[in-house]
């Protein structure tokens, strides 16, 4: 396992992912499935991170579309191994709803800078997005997380903006980081290499080239 394919799967986790336990009572007791579950609208974003998680883990697991009325196709992925739902919960990453609780797990935090950018591209990819075509922005529930993202871009890149709060329908508090137009090219210019199972990354909002 290349370390730098973790840093980029857990960046994507952390994005669009999620971990959960799901009780099933039957006739001879309960029963828990430990899910490792992500989800995007994006085909290729899912394509890879299934690739990624079978290179990483050597466990398959399946996505498949879901239409929704009104609403853009969006591709679900799942794998149900409790070892690796463990070996990801280790990491940091929290069970459940994770709005108030995500953090940049502690490996990344004590990774090398080649490490932290892997992760880095694995949120934009997800969480991240273009306004306009040239600024990046995140826009999340979970401020804790965001201010950790804030510190990791300083890191990488000497760049430090402030968080601005937002409520939604008067009473959801949520958390929007921006970069200007120059700060966004900066980090757009240095994509990572990736030596994973997908030798170029091409999606609709960024690129990582190989």
């Amino acid at each position: 396992m290349q370390k730098e394919d973790l840093a980029l799967f857990l960046g994507m986790l952390c994005g669009d992912g999620h971990l959960s336990i799901h009780t099933k009572n039957r006739k001879y007791g309960t029963y828990y499935d430990y899910c490792i579950g992500f989800c995007n609208t994006d085909e290729k974003i899912i394509k890879t991170f299934s690739d990624l998680f079978y290179k990483i883990f050597n466990i398959k697991g399946n996505f498949y579309p879901r239409d929704r009325p009104d609403r853009k196709r969006i591709y679900e992925f799942a794998s149900y191994s409790k070892e690796v739902f463990d070996k990801i919960h280790n990491f940091g990453f929290p069970i459940g709803v994770k709005r108030d609780v995500l953090k940049i797990p502690q490996i990344i935090k004590d990774s090398s800078k080649k490490e932290k950018l892997h992760f880095l591209w694995g949120l934009l990819i997800t969480d991240g997005s273009l306004k306009r075509g040239s600024n990046i922005f995140f826009h999340t529930g979970s401020k804790i997380f965001l201010e950790e993202v804030s510190d990791l871009i300083y890191d990488l890149f000497n760049i430090r903006r402030n968080i601005k709060e937002y409520t939604q329908r008067e009473k959801f508090l949520s958390y929007q980081l921006s970069l200007n137009k120059e700060e966004s090219r900066k980090i757009l210019s240095m994509p990572p290499s990736h030596n994973g199972s997908a030798p170029v990354l091409s999606f609709a909002k960024f690129s990582i080239n190989k």
